[in-house]
This record gives structure tokens, sequence and C-alpha cells, in this order.
């Protein structure tokens, strides 16, 4: 806009655009992330039920059974696919007998967008109440907070305690086997299940970075620190629910889950071709990995 005009708005005319709409939303926000957008194309996107916020745009989406879901364009300053590697993360984690949500890709004029689906949603369309790790914990985002605190706040607040924190330990091997290192508090939430109490929600906003260390952003607990091995999160097992025994019978069952990883990349919803699988490897082919693998034996 400029100082003597009008801030840009979706109004009245704003509506959730269908998957066809997709392919010229991705054209409009690839202008806006190389900074040659016109007004036009900030008003299309903003009718559009489009966020420009984070680190890549985003639009509302309805699938083709009228589901609502986000759409997460790939950005300009991406150095390998990011669209296809969450998606990749959370086909694993599901793979692997975690809850996470439904996504795929999609490719619409030349653009991939990965289709992720709304959790926070009933059957009818209703809005299921929602709130982030960080939210729970009263957190502020430059706070060092652990995952022994979200366990504390499941046992407090939890419709079923017992079960989400195995479920959230789960999740933590599998976050440290695929190098998941982006797993701050917000990128963790629980939905309300009634009577004040919560239900952690299915893992969402995964991806694995193959050219990092593999070390949580969020502590395992004060003592520990960050996540740097799978010798840590046995330990912690019991804090979860787990005995050592479990934990390593689990750990090991997850491990083998995730050797399949190649297979999941080329499935019609991921689609990764060999270029990428090479590149994506070291975030799941690693020493932490085999010694996962050898607890199954």
């Amino acid at each position: 806009m400029n100082s003597e005009g009008e801030f840009l708005r979706s109004g009245a005319h704003h509506r959730t655009p269908q998957l066809l709409d997709l392919g010229k939303i991705a054209v409009a926000a690839h202008k806006v992330d190389v900074g040659s957008d016109t007004e036009a194309d900030l008003a299309y996107l903003l009718g559009k039920a489009t966020s420009l916020g984070g680190l890549r745009p985003k639009s509302a989406v309805l699938e083709e059974d009228g589901a609502l879901a986000i759409g997460k364009f790939a950005s300009v300053k991406d150095e390998r696919s990011i669209v296809r590697g969450e998606v990749l993360a959370l086909k694993l984690l599901a793979h692997a007998g975690c809850q996470a949500v439904r996504a795929r890709v999609v490719t619409v004029e030349g653009a991939d967008v990965a289709v992720i689906r709304r959790f926070d949603r009933t059957s009818d369309g209703a809005r299921v109440p929602y709130l982030s790790g960080g939210s729970l914990l009263q957190s502020r985002r430059d706070e060092d907070r652990a995952y022994t605190e979200l366990a504390d706040a499941i046992r407090r607040v939890g419709a079923a305690p017992a079960d989400d924190l195995r479920e959230l330990w789960r999740r933590l091997v599998i976050n440290f086997l695929i190098t998941n290192v982006d797993d701050h508090l917000w990128n963790i939430g629980f939905l309300y299940a009634g009577d004040g109490k919560w239900r952690l929600a299915p893992a969402f906003d995964v991806n694995p970075f193959p050219d990092k260390a593999r070390e949580s952003k969020t502590w395992l607990s004060e003592p520990c620190g960050p996540i740097t091995s799978l010798e840590q999160l046995r330990a912690e097992a019991p804090y979860f629910g787990l005995t050592r025994a479990e934990a390593e019978k689990a750990a090991g069952t997850i491990a083998v889950k995730l050797t399949q990883w190649r297979e999941l990349a080329q499935s019609k919803d991921v689609g990764l071709n060999d270029a990428e699988l090479a590149e994506f490897a070291p975030a799941f082919e690693h020493d932490d990995a085999r010694a996962a693998l050898a607890l199954a034996r």
C-alpha cells in the first residue's frame, strides 16, 4: 500500500479456495517471496485466506471431500524440497505408529504444494479448541524448556495422560532418528477434550534436516539438556511411563519402520526423485539409526 491508500484486506470477498486454485495462489505467493508482487497479487492472496507470515506462504484450501486443509508452498529460500520432506516426515510418523496429520504433495501448474488436513475441526466443520505446548507451559520463545515439563502438564490436565505420555516419547524417538531439530514447543499441540482436559494433537510441522546435527531445540529434561543421543531417551523413558525394556522394544520397532523411508519417499503422496533421496539420506541413515535398529534384534 502507499501512504495515501487503504490497507488491502479480504473483507466480504474472502472465500476458502479449492485445490484447483493452488496453482494461481502459488504463482502469486512466489512473487511475494521474491519481492516482485503487485497490489493485485496481494489483493488476490488476501482474498484467498492466505497467510504470508512464517517461513513460507500458506493458504487455507478445501479438499475434494470438502474437508479443510492448509496448502504450504515452497520458498525461494529453500535449499531442498522442504515441501516433500515435511510430507515424508508426517508419513513416517504415521507409519511408525504415531498420530500425525494427513498430508500429501500436489503439483499444480508446476508448483509443489503440501496439502495438510486440518486436525482442529470436527466432522461437521466445527472448530475444536487448540493450545500449543508453548502456551500450555506459558513459555516465552527465548526460554529453554523441557519435555519433562510438558509431561508434568499432561499429567495435570490430560484427558488420557498415560497414552499421551507414551505417544510423546515415541515422537521424540522419531524426531531424533529423522533429524527433526525444529521441535520447539509451538510445533506441539493439544486439543480440548472437555471437562477442562486436553489431548495431545496429531503431530504436525515435522521436517527432516539432513544438513544439521541431531540436537533437539526443546530439552529432554533440565539435567539432560537437548536430546543428542538415543541413550538419553532410553534413560528418561520411565518419566513418560515406559520401563527401560519397553522403551528399547519400542525404539527398535520404530527404527525398523523408519528403514522404509525410501519407499514412502517415492510413493505417490510424496514423490521424491533419486537426487532428492540422496539429499535427504543423511537425515535417516546414520549411526544413531543403526544403533536403534540393533535394539530390534
